[in-house]
């Protein structure tokens, strides 16, 4: 599966949020996501039940990454939305095993059909699993610059 890689967009890129817990990321994704017709009223609800129940955090060998998504119900139109909170926030971890993990970014998925998630996801791992690039965009300054790590 390929991703489409037109869905990493700079105005779906978030930096700085102080945010604690994986909820006040979630609070402040489905204020954006919903302001921009991209998800329904019921996604941040959806998100945050399904992250309770399916945890997403993965340590990668570059950094700590979270993975939200909710059932395709919830979403209107396919989006890649991206937030770098000022903190690492802890996220539980993917399929329950270890320990908590901080994660330093946060990329929220969008697709109205598994199968594109599934090729977003080979994309993302491709690109954590490279510590260089991992840095790159974690060092990234602006969003138009973590897009450009994240598309190439």
């Amino acid at each position: 599966m390929a991703i489409d890689l037109s869905l990493f967009k700079p105005n779906l890129v978030f930096f700085g949020w102080e945010c604690a817990t994986p909820d006040e990321v979630f609070d402040h994704l489905a204020a954006e996501l919903e302001a921009r017709g991209l998800v329904a009223p019921t996604w941040r609800e959806a998100v945050g039940a399904r992250e309770r129940v399916f945890p997403t955090g993965l340590k990668t060998i570059g950094c700590g990454l979270a993975l939200p998504h909710a059932d395709a119900e919830h979403t209107l139109a396919p989006f890649i939305a991206i937030a770098r909170p000022a903190t690492p926030v802890p996220f539980e971890p993917m399929g329950g095993i270890g320990s908590t993990v901080p994660a330093d970014i946060v990329i929220a998925l969008g697709f109205n059909h598994a199968d594109d998630q599934i090729g977003a996801l080979q994309h993302l791992m491709g690109v954590f699993a490279d510590e260089e690039r991992a840095h790159a965009v974690l060092a990234a300054a602006t969003p138009e610059e973590l897009v450009a790590e994240l598309s190439a």
